[in-house]
């Protein structure tokens, strides 16, 4: 984890109200993993006050080092507002990497991943580090959902060698009509997964933890949580556990990857 200075490479509309932007760092970086993410200053020191958490989305490579990071944001208020309106060379300042990152076991055969919304991030950079490794899996399916089309983004980042799109909307302007779990449990009706990586809205999350736990298959959910610093010290992104000898863990440094049979919902 590092403190610095950052400079915008590119801040694009990636779909209505969302937008992609790419960060220079000097380090600190190189051993970034999907599921981190980095708590990014937008204006002054007192305007917004606090820090935003974004997901990585992935790194910028130059040659043969990481030079940079990626962030999806949809703007939701007066912080991501101001960062919309970034432009090239403008300067943030971003501590990161934070947080753990999503496990999946080289036993895995059958993986799911799910997203929704602003939940894409860390599946993205989940699918393209699994990829890049020395032995990929041979099978993934990834649900991606959203209320309607405008909601639905990087989408053509899973155009993937094994890897399988499933689409879904909760007003069927574009794929499945419905809520993305019900494409989930169609498809575990036909085959059940080893592991299903999941993030997105807490009431997705929910749903996708509980088939899970019917079915008796790991999974594990990247939790979205507002936070102050982002390192542990304002205790106010606590989630309440099963663990025996604690009642709330925190998204900051236990998360924000979670064993989500582990999670009470």
């Amino acid at each position: 984890m590092i403190a610095q200075d950052t400079v915008v490479l590119w801040n694009r509309p990636e779909a209505q109200g969302y937008f992609r932007l790419g960060l220079a760092c000097s380090s600190g970086f190189d051993s970034a993993k999907p599921g981190q993410f980095v708590m990014v200053r937008i204006g002054s020191e007192v305007d917004p006050l606090l820090r935003r958490p974004f997901s990585l989305l992935g790194l910028i490579h130059e040659q043969d080092r990481v030079a940079g990071i990626e962030i999806l944001f949809k703007v939701v208020g007066k912080g991501t507002d101001r960062l919309s309106r970034c432009k090239v060379g403008d300067r943030l300042s971003v501590i990161g990497p934070l947080g753990n990152t999503f496990l999946v076991p080289e036993t895995c055969r059958r993986l799911i991943l799910v997203a929704g919304g602003v939940g894409v991030p860390p599946i993205r950079f989940l699918a393209h580090r699994l990829l890049a490794q020395e032995e990929p899996l041979r099978r993934c399916l990834v649900f991606v959902g959203g209320r309607s089309k405008e909601d639905l983004v990087c989408l053509t980042e899973f155009d993937l060698p094994g890897f399988l799109l499933d689409i879904s909307t909760d007003d069927g302007s574009r794929g499945n009509l419905g809520v993305v779990t019900r494409s989930l449990e169609k498809a575990l009706d036909a085959e059940p997964a080893d592991l299903i990586c999941a993030c997105g809205p807490q009431g997705m999350l929910k749903a996708v933890a509980q088939i899970a736990i019917q079915r008796n298959i790991a999974c594990q959910v990247s939790i979205e949580a507002m936070m102050a610093c982002g390192m542990g010290a304002c205790l106010g992104c606590a989630v309440a556990v099963r663990d025996d000898d604690a009642r709330y863990r925190h998204v900051c440094t236990d998360g924000p990857v979670f064993d989500a049979h582990r999670l009470k919902w």
